[in-house]
C-alpha cells in the first residue's frame, strides 16, 4: 500500500461572483480584469478546449456555473447546464461532474423574480443521462437565511471561533419564517457579488426540502458549501440529522469548505485550524442512524479575493515546506497534501481565485489550466498524488468511500 497522499483533482471553472456587473472598475487594468472575469471561460467551444487540457493534467472533479455567453453573467439555463454535461461526458465518462446554484447576480435574480425560487436551482432535477451531473451544490450562502431564522426563533445559538452550535430547544418544532429578508451575509466578495436579494427561510426550506427529494429520486448525491464554519456546518448537521428521510437514497454527501471566503471562515494561518475544520466535516453524521448509510467525502478551496492574498502569505507551519513562505492557494494546496488531511478533493480555479500569487508577491492574471498545473506540481512535488485511476473515480461515483491508493 502506498503512503502517499491521494487526491481527486478538481477545478472550479466559472463560479458566480467574478463577473462584469459585479465588479465596480478602479481603474487598476490588472485588478479589474481579475474580478470582472475577463479569463473565465464561457462559451461552449472554448469551455470544451479547455478542458480538453485540464483532462490531460488530470482533473477528474470539473465545478460549473453556467454563464451567459453573451453578458458574461450567471445563467440558471438548463440548456447551457445540459450542454456542458453532454461536452464533458464525451470527453471522459469518469470525469465528476458538479454544477453550481449560487442566487448571486441580476440574471439569476430576474428569473427568480419572474418564475420563482425552484427555476434557479432547477439543475438539481436533470437526470444523469439527459444533461444532469454527479453533483450540484444547493446549500452554500443564500441558505443561510434558514439558519439565520432558527437563530432569531431561539431554537440554536453559536461559538463562531470555535465553529460550534448549541441547540437550545427542540427544533423539530421549527416552522420557518414567511417574512422576507434582505440576504446580509457578511462575505468578501467583489462589489456585487454577494447581493443574493430578498427572500425568506419559508421559501428557501422548501427548495432545500425539494432540492433534497429530487436528489433522492435520482439516486445521485448532494453537495454543500460551507461559506461559514459555525453556520453553515450547523445547517448541513440539520439537513442530515432532521432531513433524513429526504436524504434516504442518498449515499454520499460531498462538502467543499470555502476557506476565506468570509470572516466566518477565515483562510487558516495553521494547519491544526485547516484540520479541525476538515474534521467538523468529515463527522457531521456522527450519531445519527444515517451515519453507516451515508459516505461524506471533503473539497477544499480557497476563496481569498486578490487584495487579500500576500496579507495573508504565511511561512508554512508544517510539511516538507515548513519555513518557507507560502502564498493562501500553496498553503491550501500544501495542506490538503498532508498525509493526515482527510481531504478528497482539491479545488483551484477561476471561480476561488482568478489570479494567481508569483514569487515576488505579485498578483497576475492567470487562467483554469495554469492554477491545474500548479496544483498537480506542488502536489506531486509533496509527495502525494493525483487520482486519474477509472475504478477509483467509479467507486466515488457510486458512493463509497475513496480511500489513499
Amino acid at each position: 500500500m502506498s503512503h502517499k497522499k491521494a487526491l481527486i483533482l478538481g477545478c472550479c471553472a466559472t463560479g458566480a461572483k467574478f463577473t462584469p456587473k459585479n465588479h465596480k472598475l478602479t481603474g487598476n487594468r490588472i485588478y479589474d480584469s481579475i474580478c470582472s472575469g475577463d479569463l473565465i471561460p464561457v462559451n461552449l467551444a472554448e469551455i470544451g478546449r479547455e478542458l480538453d487540457t485540464l483532462l490531460r493534467v488530470g482533473c477528474r472533479y470539473w465545478h460549473i456555473h453556467a454563464r451567459n455567453p453573451q453578458t458574461r453573467e450567471q445563467s440558471c439555463d438548463n440548456n447551457l447546464y445540459a450542454q456542458y454535461s453532454s461536452l464533458a461526458r464525451k470527453r471522459n465518462p469518469d470525469l465528476l461532474i458538479s454544477f453550481g446554484g449560487s442566487r448571486n447576480g441580476t440574471e439569476i435574480s430576474s428569473v427568480v423574480q419572474k418564475k420563482g425560487e425552484w427555476d434557479r436551482i432547477s439543475q438539481v432535477a436533470l437526470e444523469p443521462n439527459k444533461g444532469g451531473a454527479n453533483f450540484v451544490t444547493f446549500q452554500a450562502a443564500i441558505e443561510l437565511q434558514i439558519v439565520c431564522d432558527l437563530e432569531r426563533q431561539g431554537y440554536v445559538s453559536f461559538d463562531e471561533e470555535a465553529g460550534e452550535f448549541l441547540i437550545d430547544k427542540d427544533i423539530s418544532s421549527y416552522i420557518p419564517s414567511k417574512s422576507v429578508r434582505e440576504s446580509n451575509i457578511e462575505v468578501h466578495s467583489t462589489d456585487k457579488g454577494g447581493n443574493y436579494g430578498k427572500s425568506s427561510a419559508d421559501v428557501q426550506y422548501r427548495t432545500l426540502v425539494r432540492c433534497l427529494g429530487e436528489r433522492s429520486k435520482l439516486g445521485q448525491p448532494f453537495e454543500v458549501e460551507w461559506v461559514q464554519h459555525a453556520r453553515s456546518r450547523f445547517l448541513t448537521w440539520f439537513i442530515v440529522h432532521h432531513l433524513s428521510s429526504q436524504i434516504s437514497l442518498i449515499n454520499r454527501l460531498n462538502i467543499t469548505l470555502l476557506f476565506g471566503f468570509s470572516p466566518r471562515l477565515p483562510f487558516p494561518l495553521k494547519y491544526a485550524d485547516f484540520r479541525r475544520v476538515v474534521s467538523h466535516a468529515k463527522n457531521i453524521a456522527k450519531g445519527h442512524s444515517c451515519e453507516k448509510d451515508i459516505t461524506i467525502s471533503v473539497a477544499v478551496g480557497v476563496a481569498v479575493l486578490p487584495q487579500h492574498s500576500v496579507n495573508l502569505t504565511r511561512p508554512m507551519d508544517v510539511g516538507p515546506l515548513k519555513g518557507q513562505v507560502l502564498s493562501p492557494l500553496d498553503r491550501l494546496i500544501a495542506y490538503a497534501s498532508e498525509r493526515d488531511s482527510d481531504v478528497d478533493i482539491l479545488r483551484v480555479g477561476l471561480e476561488d481565485t482568478p489570479y494567481f500569487q508569483d514569487a515576488n508577491n505579485t498578483i497576475l492574471p492567470t487562467t483554469n489550466v495554469h492554477l491545474t498545473k500548479h496544483a498537480r506540481s506542488l502536489v506531486e512535488r509533496l509527495g502525494g498524488e493525483i487520482i486519474v485511476d477509472k475504478a477509483t473515480l467509479r467507486r466515488f461515483a457510486a458512493s463509497r468511500m475513496l480511500a489513499d491508493a
